[in-house]
């Protein structure tokens, strides 16, 4: 019995540091894969639409996605397939969005139902096998249609098609390895749970459990829905604990258990070698690669905002004027918000004109500059070629204009809130969550680039005083 809470003691030590280093090192790699997953599939979403091969999904804003869900992979009629095909990819599309702006990635959250939810996702388009002769109805279906959208585009689209399609196959298989690599842990926290919450449950019988291996599980099974409240009950986990309990080779078992919650150092040791400072502020850059679902949001949720706006200043005159612009070919001034701003530090009211179709603009440009940088693209290539001085430079400018688009953004919201018919405010697409991701990527990208400058401005003072940095 002591040598079962000696090892419940050290499994629990390594589990607590596996599950620090899921939370703080390998979840934050997992995203980063699926956010450069959302952007490939994004840009070949775009591509669809843009060559009209599908049609943009009208139900795409009514559907309210609250949970990972995945979309329908069955059989569908061949003369259906751009309606059938152009919906399920959408709802695809907007799955990915969903995990990359709203799923929280830690331990806890990311459990074994949740993990076969985005298996499942993963492979309801098969990158990894698209091809015409695929037999599932989804993948054959979308391979065709990319197929037609890259036959009839100039050799720079095709390519870009290619680069993304080998992105998407590449980034599922990783995220997958990642998956399975969290079954397994998963699995052992499971174990964990039990250990510390039944088997050391006052009612759970130890000296008559101990006995013989069948009757460790009867005892299990009497007092787990006690003990364990709502959680499943797992054969294949509870045997496993039974025979590293009792089996006559359970000391290889546990050892076994051990090295499976080893955390693997991608760091070498072995060699020392100076930092690659580039490098260092190109992850700064990287990070506002997170930004593109989050701007497509926004542009998303103003058009249909501004609708409501329209709705409510849609009088009889105000259609007189279009009619009369229309047939005597006048064009409309370009429309101005009055918008109320309050200063962040004063605190001080003030009223501001803005242009809405340039505030459109200007978001989309950031959205397609910030596809690319996350793509690994012709835009990261460039920024990577510029030196240290310019990326710098670079950051700041992005930085700065993204706290003025975030004050712009935030103020808006506010204003359609209020600005639209009242009995249309219920449909007023909110923008908080979406302010909220943007600003804390904000916050990632300048403490990023405050780390860089710290290491560039300590190296100088190591240098001043003679001392080599390795």
């Amino acid at each position: 019995m002591e040598d079962n809470a000696n090892f419940t003691e050290e499994l629990q030590k390594k589990i607590l540091q596996k599950t620090d280093w899921y939370n703080n090192t390998e979840f934050i790699r997992m995203l980063e894969k699926y956010r450069l997953l959302y952007s490939c599939v994004k840009n070949l979403y775009d591509l669809l639409i843009q060559k009209n091969i599908i049609q943009v999904d009208p139900y795409r804003f009514d559907k309210k996605i609250s949970e990972i869900t995945v979309p329908e992979t069955g059989p569908f009629n061949e003369n259906d397939k751009s309606i059938v095909i152009g919906t399920r990819f959408s709802d695809y599309y907007s799955m990915l969005d969903f995990v990359c702006t709203y799923t929280r990635f830690s331990v806890d959250n990311i459990n074994l139902p949740k993990i076969k939810k985005l298996q499942e996702l993963n492979t309801c388009f098969n990158w990894e096998e698209m091809s015409s002769n695929s037999t599932k109805p989804n993948t054959r279906g979308l391979y065709l249609m990319i197929n037609e959208a890259r036959a009839n585009s100039p050799q720079i689209v095709q390519s870009m098609v290619n680069d993304h399609m080998s992105r998407c196959s590449q980034t599922v298989a990783e995220i997958n390895q990642m998956l399975n690599q969290l079954i397994r842990f998963q699995r052992e926290l499971y174990k964990l749970t039990i250990r510390k919450d039944l088997l050391e449950h006052p009612s759970f019988n130890t000296e008559k459990a101990m006995e013989s291996s069948e009757n460790e599980l009867s005892e299990i099974k009497r007092i787990f829905a006690e003990a364990m409240g709502k959680k499943p009950f797992y054969t294949e986990l509870v045997n496993e604990i039974i025979n590293e309990d009792q089996a006559p080779n359970k000391n290889a078992l546990r050892a076994e258990v051990m090295a499976k919650l080893e955390i693997k150092d991608t760091v070498k040791k072995a060699v020392k070698k100076s930092i690659d400072t580039k490098e260092l502020l190109m992850n700064s850059v990287l990070v506002l690669g997170a930004l593109p679902p989050t701007y497509h949001s926004f542009i998303e949720k103003m058009e249909v905002n501004n609708k409501l706006l329209h709705t409510k200043n849609n009088s009889f005159f105000s259609k007189l004027l279009d009619a009369l612009r229309k047939a005597f070919g006048i064009r409309k001034n370009t429309e101005i918000l009055k918008v109320p701003f309050m200063d962040p530090v004063t605190k001080h009211k003030t009223t501001k004109e803005i242009q809405l179709d340039k505030i459109l603009s200007d978001i989309n440009k950031k959205e397609r500059l910030y596809s690319g940088i996350a793509a690994k693209g012709s835009e990261y290539s460039k920024i990577q070629a510029a030196s240290e001085d310019q990326i710098l430079s670079f950051l700041g400018k992005q930085i700065s204009e993204n706290q003025n688009m975030y004050n712009t953004i935030a103020a808006l919201d506010d204003y359609f809130k209020t600005a639209v018919a009242p009995n249309d405010r219920p449909k007023v697409k909110g923008m908080k969550l979406d302010l909220d991701t943007m600003r804390n990527t904000i916050i990632n990208c300048n403490k990023k680039r405050g780390e860089y400058q710290a290491f560039i401005e300590e190296a100088e003072q190591m240098k001043k005083l003679g001392i080599e940095n390795d």
